[in-house]
């Protein structure tokens, strides 16, 4: 093998060994929290708009992925995107780093997965610390308990 053909793979795991923590970290950082909900995608998405409404949020879109796919002559199970939030909340996350917006609003999915059990997800908020370097953020604990119980309430089942 010529030497100049092995600098290239030396080259390759030498960028590896040096590469910056924090891209390293944003990789892994994209953790995302998944209920399983007793009720169909569409009850389970009705629930948790009313819950976002009542709780004085805005409501900035719900996207049904399915009427998409069927509009383009396509299938996929059932899925819909909320994508909500408290302008305020997400105001002050990004006058710490503008990049958030990529993120924000927040969103939350309901979906069927491939064994037909409805999920809601949603990207944990911590993710948004280590994306953005919001460490030190009094808001993301917020909205990280705020999700878990909105996304609780959703799916709770009445007693």
């Amino acid at each position: 093998m010529k030497p100049t053909l092995l600098i290239f793979p030396l080259m390759l795991l030498s960028l590896a060994a040096f590469a910056d923590a924090d891209a390293v970290k944003t990789v892994a950082a994209n953790a995302i929290v998944t209920k399983t909900s007793p009720y169909s995608v569409a009850e389970t998405m009705n629930k948790f708009e009313s819950i976002v409404k009542a709780k004085g949020l805005d409501v900035f879109a719900r996207i049904d992925h399915q009427q998409n796919a069927k509009a383009a002559g396509m299938e996929m199970n059932a899925a819909q995107v909320l994508i909500f939030g408290n302008p305020k909340a997400g105001t002050a996350l990004m006058q710490q780093d503008m990049a958030a917006a990529l993120d924000l609003p927040m969103r939350v999915a309901v979906y069927a997965d491939k064994a037909g059990d409805v999920q809601i997800a949603y990207h944990a908020p911590d993710s948004l610390a280590v994306n953005y370097g919001l460490k030190d953020s009094a808001v993301l604990p917020q909205l990280t308990d705020a999700l878990n119980k909105l996304t609780a309430a959703a799916i709770a089942t009445a007693p």
